[in-house]
């Protein structure tokens, strides 16, 4: 084991080291992550808008005529609660191009809001509005902009979108072809009139290829990325991305940030294609998205560590023990960095086999649940703070088996915990043994 951390040290991280720094994937990141709240208000709506009203039978509602009609009453404007979700996840692209551009920009020390708002209408641009009047009327005074492509659909037209923008408003300042101001201008003023010159670049570009030479953008780079997207809904994916994070994890670096930069946009993409689905009371597509992770695999944070911490609560190691008391309460809000940097489990030899493999085995086995129908399927973004029996059950729109697979999956973590936090207890005696016999 102390071979493979040398080598994830010497060999593995250098590369990753590097990625975790770029720039670019950093704002794909952080502009995704600040549509999350959007995202998880609208899924609060949908599950206003999904109870679970056909449990009750048909002699409850004989024997209760009042909540038969309050049911009733339900089932006819169940459709009007869910307008927030479909302004809000069915526009998550949207917003990420603005968030997207705003992160890079501020890495670039570029005016925020302006590349924001460019990078935002850039994407609006490449969405052909529909003339309704024209078709049913045959009148030219009435534009509707269609939203299949707004949502997770759109994520990587609006990256590269927001990539391309800051980078035209780069080339720009760095060139100081702009509007010069005299002074005593307000920055505000300054930083408006200066993005005038690459803000016509950009719109003026995807104008032309969206408008003059018909091209269907996100079509042309959903086709790009089409391999992506068809394998990482895969038990092999879920297995290529737990060995990935807990690797990076071990070499020091956070794992989840690496991961997410790289599988964010992609995990989205099947989770408003579920939502969609889950709406339109159809068959949900995808086994695996954001949600997947965060409620069956990564139970207690990277890495499965929820069962961890509980042993520690039981740990002859007073030191073991005392870090358990400080780890549980964050570790059942899915918050595990106390354990992660604590005992630590980084570069730890005896803590890396567990690490990498709980997650792996537990993955695996909510793949095979979920996909053989033993579970629902997760479409529901919620607090990631919540225990995760409770988001789980959430997540799948009240499928009381989440809650059991969970469960399966601590019970099996911690057992795979359970030999190696021994093996650390004995290290750790030893070695107080060692330094009390030479003092």
């Amino acid at each position: 084991m102390e071979k493979i951390l040398s080598f994830i040290e010497k060999r593995l991280l250098p590369p990753i080291s590097v990625l975790a720094e770029l720039k670019h994937l950093r704002a794909i990141r952080d502009g995704i992550v600040a549509v999350l709240p959007l995202i998880i208000l609208g899924s609060f709506f949908i599950l206003l808008g999904m109870l679970p009203v056909e449990l009750f039978t048909k002699e409850f509602f004989a024997s209760h005529p009042a909540i038969e009609k309050a049911v009733s009453w339900y089932l006819e404007n169940r459709s009007w609660m869910l307008l927030p979700s479909r302004v809000t996840i069915n526009l998550m692209a949207f917003f990420a191009s603005f968030g997207i551009a705003c992160s890079l920009a501020k890495s670039y020390k570029l005016d925020e809001i302006s590349a924001g708002m460019i990078s935002a209408a850039g994407f609006l641009i490449t969405q052909i509005p529909l003339n309704l009047a024209n078709i049913a009327h045959g009148m030219n005074n009435s534009w509707v902009l269609p939203m299949q492509n707004l949502g997770g659909k759109g994520l990587f037209a609006a990256i590269i979108i927001s990539f391309f923008t800051v980078e035209v408003m780069r080339f720009f300042s760095r060139s100081r072809m702009n509007f010069k101001m005299p002074e005593g201008v307000p920055p505000s003023v300054v930083n408006a009139f200066a993005s005038l010159l690459p803000g016509a670049v950009v719109m003026l570009a995807i104008w032309v290829i969206a408008d003059i030479l018909k091209i269907d953008f996100v079509g042309a780079i959903l086709y790009i990325f089409k391999p992506l997207v068809y394998l990482g809904d895969t038990i092999w994916a879920v297995i290529f991305i737990n060995l990935l994070m807990q690797l990076i994890w071990l070499g020091g670096i956070h794992g989840a940030s690496v991961v997410n930069a790289v599988f964010l946009t992609v995990w989205m993409g099947y989770y408003e294609e579920n939502v969609a689905a889950a709406q339109a009371h159809q068959v949900l597509p995808h086994v695996t998205n954001l949600v997947f992770y965060q409620w069956f695999v990564w139970v207690g944070g990277s890495g499965a560590t929820l069962g961890l911490v509980f042993l520690l609560l039981l740990s002859k190691s007073k030191f073991l023990k005392q870090l358990g008391k400080v780890a549980v309460i964050p570790g059942i809000c899915n918050i595990n960095e106390p354990v992660i940097f604590g005992m630590p489990i980084m570069m730890n030899p005896i803590m890396a086999l567990p690490f990498i493999s709980a997650p792996i085995i537990s993955g695996v086995i909510s793949y095979i649940a979920i996909w053989s129908g033993l579970v629902s399927k997760p479409f529901i973004i919620v607090p990631w703070t919540l225990p995760a029996p409770i988001g789980g059950f959430l997540a799948t729109g009240y499928d009381w088996k989440a809650l059991v697979l969970i469960l399966v999956n601590l019970i099996i973590t911690t057992a795979i915990y359970y030999p190696f936090v021994k093996a650390y207890e004995k290290q750790l005696e030893s070695k107080d043994g060692t330094e009390n016999n030479s003092s």
